[in-house]
């Protein structure tokens, strides 16, 4: 009752595997920001993500109570 299963085996992330590449896999690391192609895009600020995300859970699930109460009386 105490012994695990054969043959199966846990993935190990040891640091040394991550924190560098594999043996001859170069290391790509993009730190310009001049090559985002993103970086002209108009930004959305968290308040505004916030209340439209709030918004739309509320309707939907006003819209989920509404048709349970109209099914189940």
């Amino acid at each position: 009752m105490g012994t695990t299963r054969r043959g199966w085996t846990a993935p190990v992330n040891r640091v040394s595997d991550s924190e560098h590449p594999r043996a001859g896999e170069p290391l790509h690391i993009d730190l310009d920001q001049e090559n985002d192609p993103y970086a002209d895009d108009p930004k959305w600020p968290a308040w505004k993500v916030t209340l439209a995300v709030v918004f739309f859970c509320a309707a939907f699930w006003s819209g989920i109570s509404y048709l349970a109460t109209r099914i189940f009386g």
